[in-house]
């Protein structure tokens, strides 16, 4: 049950939830928690006696490549796994319409060109195999932020992690997200070996 800062009385009661678990298959990425709201807290903790984990959050993640003003590439940089249906592709920022002489900033919220790209994702095995470029738009002054976003209807797909990509928990170290800003993104864990461990707690 929590209690918010200042107050001197709980007013609803917060059933707390878990999602603990273990990797049934080493170096094999698996979900801890499929996308969904609203929640309230997240922690995670390496319950693991020897080996590190990682966490990662969200859809999977790509990166654009402009030439001339217009999207010519995207490369997969994390094509994610256990998806059903294809994730969205949306292009943000990447130039200003307003002034010609900005340099463009490709950041979540910044200015696009009136002209934008768009794309859509081939999914192979539950994976992002390629994203195919429909309109590679114009008057883009830097590559637009590629942000890739789990269908409506498909909960499950989340990044990859590995032991490369994603947030590194050692032995006994905790991951919290509380208050202001908490992920409702799908979870998913990465271990070197099967049985490594984790602790999970999580209010809505």
């Amino acid at each position: 049950m929590a209690r918010t800062v200042g107050f001197t009385e709980q007013q609803v009661l917060t059933p707390v939830y878990r999602a603990d678990g273990y990797l049934v298959t080493a170096a094999t990425p698996q979900l801890i928690l499929p996308r969904a709201a609203p929640r309230s807290s997240i922690l995670i903790q390496n319950t693991s006696t020897s080996d590190a984990i990682t966490i990662e959050f969200g859809c999977a993640r790509a990166t654009a490549t402009i030439t001339g003003g217009k999207v010519t590439a995207i490369t997969v940089t994390n094509p994610g796994f256990g998806f059903t249906y294809a994730p969205g592709v949306h292009f943000l920022g990447g130039g200003n319409p307003l002034n010609g002489r900005d340099l463009g900033v490709g950041y979540p919220n910044q200015d696009a060109p009136s002209n934008y790209a768009s794309a859509h994702c081939v999914l192979t095995n539950g994976a992002i195999s390629s994203i195919v470029i429909d309109n590679p738009g114009s008057g883009y002054t830097s590559a637009p932020y590629v942000q890739l976003l789990n269908d409506p209807n498909d909960d499950y797909g989340c990044a990859v992690p590995s032991a490369t990509s994603g947030y590194r928990l050692a032995p006994g170290q905790t991951l919290y997200q509380a208050f202001n800003v908490v992920t409702t993104d799908a979870v998913a864990v990465f271990g070197a070996s099967a049985g490594d461990s984790w602790f999970c707690q999580y209010t809505t």
